[in-house]
């Protein structure tokens, strides 16, 4: 109600004035209340708030703040140390949209210790989190994550075929040359153009090695 509209406006201005509301804001009864104050936060990106968004993102009752607080987490500097546990929880929280934000969360950090939990998430029941895993696996050119790729080929769903195509071609890895040449015949045109630029992709940087 009115307090959550109070705090988003003063992130609108991203005043430093917004920050000991918000954070007072985080213990409050209603669930949007406490969304509008991990916003502010995560908008304020102030080192402060991390400990607070780090507890959110694991025990909120409420799904879509512990969501919010996920994404919130991306700006911290010592990512290995303070948010890396904070993601490893997120990205098995039993709701799906919680672990779809970890998995890009993941990525936004760039730290290559959240390869392993990418890697198993390649393998959520939900397509939205393999889709968010693969794009990660990518950005963070993660060779260990280059055969869960390489199983996303074939699945059904094209949209995850082609982040699955785009990521082998980030990694640039050897070991993808061959099903990539397999994808070449995709029956979805994207995935068929993705596979050849990815596979340029590889042997420029192959041949430039």
């Amino acid at each position: 109600g009115v307090q959550a509209a109070a705090l988003l406006a003063v992130k609108a201005l991203r005043v430093d004035d917004a920050f000991d509301p918000a954070v007072q804001a985080l213990e409050h009864a209603e669930a949007r209340v406490r969304r509008a104050a991990v916003s502010v936060l995560g908008y304020l990106k102030k080192p402060q708030a991390i400990a607070s968004l780090t507890r959110i993102a694991a025990h909120d009752p409420d799904a879509e703040v512990r969501r919010i607080a996920v994404g919130a987490l991306s700006y911290a500097n010592d990512a290995e140390v303070s948010v890396l546990p904070a993601l490893s929880r997120a990205i098995a929280d039993p709701e799906w949209q919680v672990r779809e934000e970890a998995a890009t969360t993941f990525a936004r950090t760039g730290s290559v210790l959240g390869v392993p939990h990418l890697v198993r998430a390649m393998d959520d029941d939900y397509w939205q989190v393999r889709v968010k895993a693969a794009r990660s696996l990518g950005k963070l050119k993660a060779r260990d994550g280059v055969m869960a790729l390489v199983e996303a080929l074939i699945h059904p769903l094209s949209n995850l075929r082609k982040e699955a195509v785009i990521a082998l071609g980030e990694i640039a890895d050897p070991r993808a040359i061959t099903p990539l040449e397999r994808t070449l015949h995709d029956p979805d045109p994207d995935v068929r153009k993705l596979s050849k630029l990815a596979l340029a992709t590889i042997q420029m940087k192959g041949s430039a090695a």
